[in-house]
Order: structure tokens, then sequence, then C-alpha cells
């Protein structure tokens, strides 16, 4: 029995193949609940689309995923445990499709409560990115998120965008999804209407991704994505041992994390500014045992 389900549509017209895919986390439905509502009426004029949903275990149950996290699963060899996991399984069944597609769309969202919608994709798309009405538009993720779908796509050379909505609890984050994938049909050639560039997005290098090493890690408040740090100043603790970045840096993702081993947040810095130290985890961790 399979963890996904495809539809797919296609225009009169020769045109792009597209993958568009909602649920890779199974409790950021709002790409899920996009779907539903577009789907049934969508007139395509050109191309095809395969609309993912990508993890229906995860759906059904509105968790993050069950036994990996698929989002770390696109990968050109799986480990055995991932390989004959729900996940990985699910992976597998996705990547032809990937393969097939000339642009691929991925819908997310945050835990973070003040989050904004935002772009990930490949350095070299970022003018491509102008697309989608989001302020910030993020890259240089491959290097901490390998096996995302993002990450596969740029593999191979090609476009693939991930679209964050904004907080996953947030009631609108549907209609949020609902707009960039119209953006994102638009631009691709798959749908009529007008595409609009939006040139004042703030441009985000992500430099770092700290996991907890020794005990669980709990940040000292929520902060927002893409939150700039005005001084050095405390994240959070992994045991009782304090954790600091440092002026200028910026938040995302930052969560609690129990597990050893787990992603507890990234830090980026604004585009075309020098970076004069780079946040990696081990200069965290050393910064760590010196507090």
């Amino acid at each position: 029995m399979t963890n996904v389900r495809i539809i797919e549509r296609k225009g009169n017209k020769p045109g792009k193949t597209i993958v568009i895919l909602a649920g890779i986390h199974g409790n950021e439905n709002c790409g899920v609940q996009a779907f539903d509502s577009i789907i049934p009426s969508l007139k395509i004029i050109a191309g095809k689309i395969y609309f993912v949903y990508a993890n229906l275990a995860a759906i059904r149950k509105n968790k993050r995923f069950i036994e990996y996290d698929l989002n770390r699963c696109f990968l050109k060899k799986q480990s055995f445990e991932m390989k004959n996991s729900i996940e990985g399984k699910s992976a597998q069944d996705i990547i032809p499709y990937l393969n097939e597609a000339d642009v691929m769309l991925d819908i997310h969202a945050s835990y973070s409560q003040k989050s904004i919608p935002f772009v990930i994709c490949d350095k070299k798309w970022i003018r491509e990115a102008r697309i989608f009405d989001a302020k910030i538009v993020s890259y240089n993720w491959d290097f901490f998120h390998q096996g995302s779908t993002d990450y596969y796509m740029n593999l191979q050379g090609k476009t693939g965008f991930c679209y964050e909505c904004g907080y996953l609890g947030d009631p609108d984050a549907n209609i949020i999804a609902e707009k960039a994938i119209f953006q994102f049909l638009k631009w691709a050639g798959s749908i009529d209407g007008g595409i609009n560039q939006f040139y004042e997005q703030k441009i985000i290098e992500i430099k770092s991704l700290y996991k907890n090493s020794n005990e669980p890690f709990r940040k000292i408040k929520n902060f927002p994505d893409f939150f700039m740090l005005s001084k050095r100043d405390i994240i959070g603790y992994e045991g009782e041992k304090a954790l600091y970045c440092e002026k200028g840096d910026i938040l995302i993702f930052v969560k609690d994390c129990e597990s050893i081993g787990g992603e507890c947040f990234l830090v980026g810095k604004e585009g075309k500014q020098k970076v004069n130290k780079i946040l990696t985890s081990q200069s965290l961790k050393d910064l760590k045992e010196r507090t």
C-alpha cells in the first residue's frame, strides 16, 4: 500500500512538466488544503502537472513524520534503515516524478508562531524567486538539509523551490499556499495569468545548523524566524550549558529538541554583507564549552 497519492493534470499544449508537493511534513497541512481547493477547478493550458500528496500516514496522524523526516530521504543512496522505512519508500515512489520534472515546488510551513512566508532555493534561482510574494529568499540550505526535495532537484541542475507559508497553525496559511501555487504555475506557463515580480525581497544565506550533541536543547523564548540579533546573546541551553550566537546572526527554525543530534536551529547572514565569522556547529560547541 503506497503512502503517496499523485494526481496528474494535463494541458492541451506542450509545456513544462511540473511537480508540486504537499504534506512532506504531515502536520504542515496548508499545502494539502490548498490542493483540495485548487485541483478540482484548475484549468491547465500547457504541459503536465503532478500534484503529490507526499506522506499520507503522517497527514492522517497530523505528525511531522512517522519514522524518518521525509524531507531528508531524497538521496541518491539511502541507508538500509531509511530505505525500508515508510518515508524512505515514499521518497522512492516520488523520485521518478522528480526525475521527469522540469521544475518543482514544495509547500511547507514553520513551527515558529511569528514566521513569515519565505522561499528556499539554490543561489542561481534567486532572480526567478521574485515571482513569489515573499519578503525573504534564502539559499545555501543544501549543505545542512541534504535529502530535501529541493536538494534533489539541485543535484540535477533543475529548478526547485520550497515555499514556507508562515506558521503551520495560521488559519490563513492555506490561502498563502494557494497564492504561491498560482504564482508558480503562471510563471511556468501552465495556466493563464500575468506574472508579477517582487523586487523588495531580502536575501539570506544559511551559514550553519546547530545540532545538540549531549543533552536536550531548550530555547530561552520563541524566536521569530529570521530574527536578527542586535548583540551577542543566549539562544538556549543544552542541558545546563548556555548556547550563544553573535550580533548580526539571523535565527531560523529555533525549536526545543529532545533527541540527541536533532536539528535545533539554523543561523543565517544577510546576503552580500561581509561575514567576519561563520558560526558553525563546531564553533558553537566550542563557545558552549567556554560558557
